[in-house]
């Protein structure tokens, strides 16, 4: 089935704006995981072009559609199981994925500075426990922020830096429960090595990164993808940006070639 694109349009202070509801059966576990019950929102700053923000449009259509496809999967029983090798291999997949998405144009360092502080002072640090609070020195590795309960409580803000759901997407993959805590907590371990390799390519850095090489190999297959399909990405692309018919012919027959 085809992605149905949701308006973008423009608000009153000049900002694009998107709305996409979320289906009643599941409002509580998309609320739970991501603060938000009955819509998602997209927003945009005013002076994003009007063809970035059709691109952009299309990558957060496609994420919210691969979180809801993603709970479905999970409730139904119906989501890809990973060992907890796998969760790393594919941590490993996810971490040649994302830097890959900004290394050829990082932009300035310090966002990725700042992405790093954020991560470490708001999504971890506050989940300390009273004992760390009482004698910080006692553990100065943070070995409590790999507790189950500090897990837990930062999945959802680890998943959102990392943009796990588009990640997802990608690959399509839709995970169960157990299968998507251990790739997002494998993801967590592995957000602030890849905000540092972005920062050093802000800086110039071109150097190798050893740090895909850490990862194990991804052993067995996934099964048949519940998530969103390549197929329905492109066609994302296709009605948010609109290519010309040669361009849309020309990526089909790729496609086409490795669908096999």
């Amino acid at each position: 089935m085809a992605l149905r694109m949701v308006a973008l349009n423009r608000i009153a202070d000049g900002r694009w704006f998107a709305r996409k509801v979320i289906p009643e059966d599941v409002r509580m576990a998309y609320q739970r995981l991501y603060g938000l019950r009955r819509e998602a929102h997209l927003k945009l700053p005013a002076d994003t072009p009007r063809h970035e923000a059709k691109v952009r449009l299309g990558e957060w259509e496609a994420e919210v559609e691969t979180r809801l496809a993603t709970l479905r999967a999970q409730r139904n029983g119906e989501g890809q199981p990973l060992t907890r090798i796998n969760a790393i291999a594919l941590a490993g997949r996810w971490y040649s994925w994302f830097v890959a998405q900004y290394e050829n144009d990082p932009g300035p360092a310090k966002v990725w500075r700042e992405l790093s502080d954020l991560f470490v002072w708001e999504v971890i640090r506050p989940e300390a426990p009273d004992s760390y609070e009482e004698d910080p020195r006692s553990d100065p590795h943070w070995d409590w922020a790999k507790e189950p309960e500090v897990r837990e409580a930062v999945r959802p803000r680890v998943a959102e830096q990392a943009r796990v759901a588009t990640f997802l997407a990608s690959e399509g993959i839709a995970l169960n429960a157990t299968a998507y805590a251990l790739f997002v907590d494998s993801v967590s371990d592995n957000l602030l090595p890849a905000f540092s390799v972005l920062e050093k390519r802000a800086n110039g850095d071109y150097s190798r990164d050893d740090n895909p090489g850490t990862f194990p190999e991804f052993k067995d297959g996934p099964t048949r993808p519940s998530g969103v399909s390549c197929w329905e990405l492109f066609e994302a692309f296709v009605l948010a940006v609109k290519p010309a018919p040669k361009t849309v012919s020309r990526w089909r027959s790729v496609f086409d070639f490795f669908a096999f």
